[in-house]
């Protein structure tokens, strides 16, 4: 189990991971001002999510071809064919590229910076070395380091051991995720939390398996454990439930939550509604994927308030970050 592995330091420090990005100064992550980790792998696909590059647990080629000058070195560097019809690459040759030999040579000296590989393999002090270089500002604002995703535990030897040397460092120490994985695994990570977001998509089985390729059981039964575990452990536990027109955006999905949560809950902090946005659309094209909800448009203000006014008038203790 990863919790016997807290004695030994070198394990720890050398343990490896795929991450995506580090986010400094970030400030909807939780409290205060925070440096986000966000790591690769996501065992669902939510239609509306909006770090798609986050999701396969391995890295990628990723093209914007608005930066792009049109110079030919990425054609002349890939040796495999995936550029032989184009700019535009072939994703069939380039899934895989990460396993060869000459790996994704398309990249090297592109000078406008078009073309970039998603997904870095780091240790533990590697990245913790980068993110305590702002503890000032961490302890100024009462912030600390945010391990997101994708999800954190389709990497739980990783988080676990980042979230632990985090916590020695006396760094405070977040997490959000989507409450799919072990429950042991989850319970490993409680003792080195200071706060968790759990997302609570919904809670009608059918349309959560329709729109994220999973139902919500496992789900539904970690986010009920870890409620139980953040009275044990002391870290705050929000709710979050992304507002996704046609998925659940009606009153009755609301309040449907809501009960859940009143029926279930006794230790949680409260809960955040998120607005749908489209700020991840550009990713898809860039990742050569289709992003199904072209059409969508984000829930109105007004909309917003209705929907956070049924949870209110449940006695709900509402936060936005």
């Amino acid at each position: 189990m990863i919790g016997d592995m807290e004695n030994n330091t070198e394990e720890i420090f050398n343990s490896t991971g795929m991450v995506t990005n580090i986010e400094r100064y970030a400030i909807n992550d939780g409290f205060g001002l925070r440096t986000t980790v966000f790591l690769k792998g996501c065992p669902i696909r939510c239609k509306w999510c909006s770090n798609p590059e986050t999701q396969k647990l391995y890295p990628e080629m990723v093209f914007f071809s608005d930066k792009c000058i049109d110079c030919g070195e990425c054609r002349r560097r890939c040796i495999y064919g995936g550029l032989k019809n184009g700019l535009n690459a072939d994703r069939t040759v380039c899934e895989r590229c990460f396993e060869r030999e000459n790996a994704f040579a398309c990249v090297n000296k592109c000078y406008p910076q078009c073309r970039k590989i998603a997904g870095k393999e780091m240790t533990v002090k590697e990245v913790s070395d980068i993110v305590k270089r702002d503890m000032p500002f961490y302890q100024l604002s009462g912030g600390g380091v945010t391990v997101s995703g994708g999800e954190p535990l389709a990497q739980p030897k990783f988080a676990y051991s980042l979230l632990l040397v985090l916590k020695k460092l006396y760094i405070n120490t977040a997490i959000e995720t989507c409450g799919m994985g072990k429950e042991e695994d989850f319970a490993a990570i409680a003792p080195y939390l200071n706060l968790a977001f759990m997302d609570l998509k919904s809670v009608d089985k059918e349309k959560h398996l329709s729109w994220t390729g999973s139902d919500n059981d496992n789900i539904l039964h970690n986010i009920v454990a870890m409620d139980g575990l953040s009275a044990e452990y002391g870290f705050d536990l929000i709710l979050r439930t992304p507002v996704i027109p046609g998925f659940n955006d009606s009153l009755a999905d609301i309040r449907h939550i809501g009960e859940f949560v009143t029926k279930n809950f006794k230790n949680y902090k409260g809960m955040e509604l998120l607005p749908y946005h489209k700020l991840g659309r550009g990713k898809y094209i860039s990742l050569g994927r289709n992003y199904e909800l072209k059409e969508l448009t984000p829930p109105s203000d007004e909309k917003m308030e209705e929907l956070n006014q049924i949870l209110y008038d449940m006695g709900i203790n509402l936060y936005q970050f």
